[in-house]
């Protein structure tokens, strides 16, 4: 008798910011890699209307939606990223095969160190196993809370062929671009970039600032908070806010940033593994970033992009007018941040690396 495919599960709670991205990079990878996927996701998010996944997608949020999912479309394993409580679920409906629980950003240290405590009494019993993209903080945490629980480190895949540096002659004609991705809430900051940004003006620079974001991700008293904000340091007619721009877009996006001079200000408390940073480099705008832990695996400090200290205005000021005026800084940083994802973030290699946690967990 013919065994049924190996099909491999990603639960996430909704389709939109850096875990759509991921799932629109990985999924591609391991499909062409022989590894048949399926996405849960809790609700629908703006990822839901834009382009469409080379795997079956489902919407589904309660006990009884992914017992009927389990029966219709039993998976080999699972991966359930960030909501550890479903971890628990899947086993209480019978579910036995690996459940791979993947992390990809806990915020700030002491916040991190909350959330694994109260993930352990989940995690510890119920997952197979954990997965992340290798940030120093939630390997050390994981070293120290959870030393006995197997855990893998795969870096987040980019397709250079797909997502890539555009040039277009009119770019150079552009004001300095300065760009802001996240969501409007305290961690990633916006306040310092729009600090920063105030800073250069005053410097006598006449930054455009492309702000990228996903509004139903806020609330409205942080929203009211950066409008008054920016009204309050009067850069109301320098800023574009940009909602729901379709992720392939954005390489259209940084390319014009690059061109035009300008950078991916990066102001997070704390990241996991920030896709901006990988698009920002593959389509060769540099970064200044403050140096939140989950950088580090990608960007190494005046070689890959430039780090300011978080609350150092004046030296984020700085990084942004040394690499405008210093046209030999910017080439070699361009320069290494683009070799550096070519060669360490394919695509193939996270398929590669996912295919051999399979074989040892047992699944095939």
């Amino acid at each position: 008798m013919r065994q049924p495919a190996m099909e491999i599960w990603f639960m996430f709670v909704v389709p939109s910011g850096g875990m759509h991205t991921l799932n629109c990079e990985r999924i591609p990878a391991l499909t062409k890699a022989g590894i048949r996927c399926r996405l849960i996701y809790f609700q629908q998010g703006i990822g839901s209307t834009q382009g469409t996944m080379p795997c079956p997608v489902h919407y589904a949020n309660t006990p009884e939606q992914f017992a009927e999912l389990l029966r219709q479309h039993p998976p080999s394993a699972i991966v359930v990223s960030s909501w550890y409580t479903v971890v628990q679920t899947l086993r209480e409906l019978g579910y036995a095969k690996p459940i791979i629980f993947e992390i990809q950003g806990l915020g700030p240290p002491q916040k991190a160190r909350s959330e694994l405590s109260l993930m352990y009494g989940v995690i510890q019993p119920h997952a197979t196993a954990v997965l992340h993209p290798g940030s120093p903080l939630i390997t050390g945490l994981l070293s120290v809370m959870m030393p006995h629980k197997v855990s893998y480190v795969i870096p987040n895949p980019i397709n250079a062929a797909a997502f890539h540096y555009h040039s277009k002659p009119a770019n150079r004609k552009l004001p300095m671009i300065l760009i802001w991705i996240g969501r409007v809430e305290p961690n990633k900051n916006w306040s310092e970039f729009l600090l920063i940004a105030h800073e250069l003006v005053k410097r006598g620079e006449d930054p455009e600032l492309w702000m990228f974001e996903d509004p139903t991700l806020s609330v409205p008293q942080d929203r009211l908070a950066m409008s008054n904000a920016i009204h309050a340091l009067g850069l109301q007619n320098r800023i574009k806010l940009l909602p729901h721009v379709p992720r392939m877009q954005m390489a259209e996006y940084f390319s014009a940033a690059a061109d035009s001079g300008g950078a991916l200000l990066m102001t997070s408390l704390s990241e996991g593994a920030p896709y901006a940073a990988l698009e920002a480099m593959i389509c060769r705008c540099p970064i200044v970033t403050s140096d939140n832990d989950g950088i580090r695996t990608m960007v190494a400090n005046g070689v890959h992009g430039i780090y300011y200290n978080l609350g150092d205005i004046a030296g984020a000021a700085n990084a942004v007018q040394n690499l405008r005026r210093d046209s030999m800084l910017r080439r070699a940083i361009v320069s290494q941040a683009e070799q550096r994802v070519m060669s360490e973030f394919q695509p193939a290699h996270y398929a590669a690396a996912f295919q051999l946690i399979l074989r040892q967990l047992g699944v095939g």
